[in-house]
């Protein structure tokens, strides 16, 4: 029988009052959250994981914070140790073998801690849930949901791994939450920048509503495709697309993006001369000295490629992969600060809750959106008993987005998730003439 559950609030015991100003980037994030399911195949133990979780929001003030707006609309986070909510169940459950919502297993968000998707100021608004459910095998699963406008997934792993460190006794350096230094940035990029960006627009209050209602009203009609591609598979599959190239070097990222565009452009079956995009999130942190190492937030911006549907037929691997990888390597440092001084100006005119980024416009016409998180190390999360044998993370509410993620096995294999319209995914799941083509190099 499933057990009541078990709430607590989670505090560091610091508060200072402080309030820290979000920049202009992490206000695109809205409500959002971004959340994860870890399986572990021992048991953690709740006190102690509340215990090492108020230890480590010491070096994380903003997560048991509280969301607010000042009079001039821009929004804060005020460090007043509100909490983090944590709920503990059990459940009369074995180890989950398969994906959650499949085979007899509940489906993810029973892993889940609850989290608002439209609220994010008030008191009442927690920037980070967590959830531990312990199954009957003695295994336990921790469901975590942070706030997106405080950290993109690079920082949320990292507060994960830190609240790990900190649970197992080791040392971890503290992060820096100064977030005036992207907003500076905005400085360094050209006059014009301020006014018109490709990678963000400003609706009207209509067309804002127009495009989360589409959100909402067609999430039911999209489906999930989940493919592992071995370490063998993707190294053949780069191996081929580098032997069409005469010179230059791509990385097994690039030659799995150019797959599954190629292959998706196919199943979306458009008319030769119709454009198709490619909209692959890039970290910037990397490309921009200003930004500390330890920084953490949000730094992501997104390089975009266009081709036709019969050049995307057409066109060798290698030669898309090269061009993946030529759109990934120049001008994202530029790309970075002309998006933060088109962001800052809108906020500057009081027009920042009305940008939105154009891929969400594209998802519903002409856009494969990627998100490659295979080096993240979700996989290397250690609690003292060792490392999860799952990662699940929710389904994405758009179509045609592709999240690509690592395995537990740590050995270069990588797991896909696609989010398509049901049709194409029921085409991927059950149409063997489909599968073969994604796992040609197989």
């Amino acid at each position: 029988m499933r057990q009541p559950r078990r709430h607590s609030v989670v505090r560091s015991g610091r508060a200072t009052g402080r309030r820290v100003p979000l920049c202009a980037l992490d206000a695109t994030m809205g409500a959002v959250s971004t959340g994860r399911a870890f399986f572990f195949h021992e048991r953690l133990d709740g006190t102690a994981m509340r215990a090492s979780l108020a230890r480590v929001l010491a070096s994380y003030p903003l997560l048991s914070g509280r969301a607010e707006r000042d009079a001039q609309g821009v929004l804060h986070v005020r460090c007043d140790d509100s909490g983090v909510h944590v709920e503990e169940e059990n459940l009369p459950l074995g180890a989950t073998g398969g994906p959650p919502g499949t085979g007899g297993q509940p489906p993810l968000r029973v892993f889940l801690p609850k989290a608002s998707v439209v609220r994010l100021v008030g008191r009442g608004v927690p920037l980070l849930a967590v959830k531990l459910t312990h199954l009957a095998s003695g295994g336990t699963v921790l469901g975590v949901h942070m706030k997106h406008v405080l950290a993109d997934g690079t920082a949320y792993t990292q507060f994960l791994l830190d609240w790990a460190a900190e649970h197992r006794g080791l040392p971890h350096p503290p992060p820096c939450h100064d977030r005036r230094l992207l907003d500076g940035l905005a400085d360094g990029a050209p006059l014009g920048a301020r006014d018109h960006n490709s990678r963000f627009t400003v609706a009207s209050r209509r067309e804002k509503y127009a495009l989360l209602s589409r959100m909402t009203l067609t999430a039911h009609q999209l489906g999930t495709a989940t493919f592992r591609f071995g370490a063998g598979e993707l190294h053949a599959m780069k191996q081929a697309a580098t032997e069409q190239l005469p010179h230059g070097w791509i990385s097994t990222s690039d030659a799995l993006t150019a797959h599954l565009w190629h292959a998706l452009g196919r199943l979306r079956d458009r008319t030769p001369g119709s454009v198709e995009r490619l909209g692959v999130l890039v970290d910037f942190s990397s490309y921009l000295h200003d930004i500390p190492a330890n920084y953490w937030g949000n730094t992501l911006t997104c390089a975009e490629l266009r081709m036709t549907a019969r050049d995307i037929r057409h066109c060798p691997l290698g030669t898309t992969a090269r061009l993946i990888r030529e759109s990934l390597s120049q001008n994202i440092a530029e790309q970075a600060r002309d998006d933060l001084a088109y962001l800052v100006e809108q906020r500057t005119a009081g027009r920042d809750r009305r940008v939105l980024p154009r891929m969400l416009y594209r998802a519903y016409t002409d856009m494969l959106q990627v998100n490659d998180r295979a080096k993240l190390p979700f996989y290397a999360l250690d609690f003292g008993g060792g490392t999860p044998y799952r990662c699940e993370l929710p389904h994405v509410p758009i179509p045609w987005a592709a999240q690509i993620m690592p395995t537990p096995e740590r050995d270069g294999s990588r797991e896909v998730h696609l989010s398509l319209p049901r049709a194409a995914a029921d085409a991927l799941n059950r149409e063997r003439s489909w599968q073969a083509r994604l796992h040609k190099y197989g």
